[in-house]
């Protein structure tokens, strides 16, 4: 019984750690310069991380895309779309347009 009562607490105290982090970027552009805002966004090791993506930009389709979690996702011009990940990993990470590689990146802080 003191086993299955402990087990239950440390159960609680792990899943009290680990939130669920909900975020918007919103895609901008001026002058010919596009990028995901805001540029850097932070969540804890261990969160579930959900970005939804809305692209507001005239120009059209955009990507998005974070390579050390995995995501990737393209966006249409006017609509929304979500992405979600385990933050497993400590760390600074590189976030991006994969479709085109000339626009302002981003980056995604887990911390400890």
């Amino acid at each position: 019984m003191k086993f299955a009562f402990a087990s239950l607490c440390l159960l609680i105290s792990l899943s009290a750690l680990a939130e669920k982090r909900s975020i918007t970027l919103v895609n901008y552009e001026t002058d010919g310069v596009k990028q995901w805002l805001p540029g850097t966004i932070m969540a804890k090791k261990g969160d579930d991380v959900e970005i939804t993506l809305v692209n507001n930009v005239p120009s059209g389709i955009h990507g998005f895309q974070i390579p050390a979690f995995n995501v990737k996702k393209d966006v249409m011009k006017g609509k929304r779309e979500v992405v979600t990940f385990k933050a497993d990993k400590e760390g600074l990470f590189e976030m991006k347009c994969h479709l085109h590689p000339a626009h302002v990146g981003g980056q995604l802080l887990i911390l400890p």
